[in-house]
């Protein structure tokens, strides 16, 4: 229910159609009741002839228009004439009336689910990659999908039906008490009883739902792991390992399923058998009041038929049932999302200025969890310089770099840009000066231009030669079967890893920005690719000013290393030493170390694992 009435708030902008389809939904009820009032009567008027069985309708008109009065004086070949128009007319009205409110809840259900899954993705675009760290995408994926069609189902299908047959229940309610209060105290005695244990049955239901809903986002994040270290498990020959886990959460998933398929099939016996019991009393009450004529034989036709019409919606509403527990425990999943609060929240009211003197890293500590990684680490880089960040694995570079454009925030500390603290300011304005090219290249499975121009589709086709052409991806773009209009691929698969990292450099190049971040960018390449990414990364660290661009590079080759204007030694998540190239050498401290041992290899070849 929780979840339900959260829903409110999406289906608030649209409250207008929920009236008018509410309205459709009276309609319907009170026509459903007009059938039921109006077969009773016709039946006796059929078999006994008498005007006064029809004469008992007018106790539902006004007793100004005194109906009975004029009933009584209409003979048997008028009512022929007039209760078949009479039946379509109503059948008429009625059909209208579903129309409309099958129409209008259809498509305000359809306007909440897009406002829903709009609100999922773009909190999900807000949230950091320490969210994504600690997340399947598997079942970040699943919630989108089979969470969101649960709960679309569940809004379409049950709020509607609710609503509609709800309303036609009460109505038909009222209308078996005002035909006869005593007999439908008989037929509906029994419902009471049956609450308590459809109560349990769908607080099992909604557990069992969720619980199938969780192991349904492990398997998905089993198939999505799979699929992208296919190359891992086939060359490790871990087919079968992989398959008999799979095997594992699927059977969990099916024991799930029988529990759940147990409850839904138990509740809708359940209530079958206990309408037919109301209706078994109520036919053994009145068989003696009929024949003693107690009861018209009219009332009884139509009690009998009110009966059977509110059956039908009652056992609808028993199936929807289920549909809305999974839809509920569906949208307490999706919930769970958008109510995750930000690590890194968008708080600052000021633009941050274009970028004139230096960033400075003051006293800055950080930590993953329980696991430091910076401790009172103090830097500063200024405009126009190369920074190089080396040191061991683990040491903290990654963090330093990522702390730039919050991805994270300080523990302890702060970061400022021209003295201004980053959380001080907006990300937008942070983020739109600055320019990141990592070893994990992220193309998406669109054209070579729109990677470039990623985000202006708009932009001139020479405008993206022209920042090709400084990456030294021109040529190569040109020689695929499209140029610009070939399709990458997925994260860019149908491209080498020297030419997605030239596609890359390509897009930092349009964004002009005047803070350039490069981790590890050329770590992943052969020889050959590197040199060209070598190129076009010295092109883009030049800028187009001449001065040189801000840059903070974590790196393994020799020749970058030496030739940036300073380099700083990270350890222990402190500066270590600071220098150039030769100074430090000269030192003999743990640049000179790490120097002597990879000088041969031509670079800093340790790996980098995730900080």
């Amino acid at each position: 229910m929780r979840a339900y009435l959260r829903l409110l708030r999406f289906a608030l902008p649209y409250k207008w159609r929920i009236a008018a389809a509410l309205g459709c939904m009276l309609v319907l009820a009170l026509a459903t009741a007009a059938y039921v009032n109006l077969l009773g009567p016709a039946l006796e008027f059929l078999f006994t002839g008498s005007s006064v069985a029809v004469g008992s309708l007018a106790k539902f008109a006004p007793a100004s228009l005194d109906l009975a009065g004029k009933l009584a004086k209409v003979d048997r070949a008028q009512v022929l004439a007039v209760l078949p128009l009479v039946i379509v007319a109503v059948s008429a009205v009625k059909g209208v009336a579903f129309f409309g409110q099958f129409y209008l809840m259809g498509m305000v259900g359809q306007r909440v689910i897009a406002d829903v899954r709009r609100a999922l993705f773009d909190h999900l675009l807000t949230l950091p990659p320490s969210f994504y760290a600690r997340r399947r995408s598997g079942d970040i994926l699943q919630r989108f999908s089979a969470d969101v069609l649960a709960v679309d189902m569940a809004v379409s299908g049950a709020v509607t039906t609710y609503l509609r047959d709800g309303l036609t229940v009460v109505v038909m309610f009222v209308n078996c008490f005002v035909l006869d209060w005593r007999m439908s105290l008989v037929a509906f005695g029994a419902v009471p009883i049956t609450l308590v244990p459809v109560v349990r049955l769908a607080k099992r239901m909604k557990r069992d739902t969720g619980h199938a809903q969780r192991t349904g986002g492990e398997l998905a994040s089993m198939v999505q792991e799979a699929i992208s270290g296919m190359r891992v498990v086939q060359a490790y020959g871990m087919e079968r390992w992989e398959s008999a886990r799979f095997a594992g959460a699927n059977h969990r998933y099916i024991r799930i399923m029988r529990r759940n398929f147990i409850t839904r099939g138990f509740s809708s016996p359940l209530m079958e058998v206990m309408a037919a019991a109301g209706l078994a009393a109520a036919i053994w009450w009145v068989g003696g009041r009929i024949v003693s004529g107690q009861l018209e034989a009219s009332k009884f036709f139509s009690f009998i038929a009110a009966v059977m019409l509110l059956y039908q919606p009652v056992k609808q509403l028993g199936r929807q049932g289920q549909v809305a527990m999974q839809g509920a425990a569906a949208g307490d999943r999706i919930f769970e999302i958008l109510d995750t609060p930000s690590a890194v929240p968008d708080r600052g009211r000021k633009v941050l200025a274009p970028f004139r003197e230096a960033i400075r890293y003051e006293d800055v500590s950080f930590a993953y969890g329980a696991r430091p990684v910076l401790d009172g680490l103090s830097l500063e880089i200024r405009r126009g310089e190369v920074v190089a960040l080396v040191g061991a694995s683990g040491g903290g570079k990654t963090t330093i770099a990522n702390l730039l454009p919050r991805f994270w925030d300080p523990t302890v500390g702060r970061i400022t840009i021209d003295g201004v603290d980053v959380r001080d300011v907006t990300l937008a304005s942070l983020r739109a000066q600055l320019a990141i090219v990592t070893q994990d290249t992220v193309l998406f499975n669109d054209t070579v231009r729109a990677n470039i121009a990623y985000g202006r589709p708009d932009l001139p086709l020479e405008e993206v030669e022209r920042a090709a052409r400084r990456a030294q991806a021109h040529e190569f773009i040109l020689a695929l079967p499209d140029g610009y209009e070939t399709r990458v691929g997925e994260n860019g698969v149908l491209l080498s890893g020297g030419q997605r990292q030239r596609i890359a450099i390509a897009r930092a190049f349009l964004k002009q920005a005047a803070i350039l971040v490069l981790d590890e960018a050329t770590s992943a390449l052969d020889a050959e690719s590197e040199r060209e990414v070598q190129r076009a990364l010295d092109g883009l660290m030049a800028g187009a000013d001449g001065l040189g661009r801000t840059t903070l590079v974590i790196a393994h080759r020799l020749s970058t290393i030496r030739n940036a204007d300073r380099i700083v030694v990270v350890s222990g998540g402190r500066v270590a030493e600071s220098g150039r190239h030769d100074e430090l050498v000269a030192q003999g401290g743990e640049y000179a170390r790490l120097n002597a041992i990879f000088e041969g290899t031509g670079g800093f070849t340790n790996p980098v694992t995730i900080e």
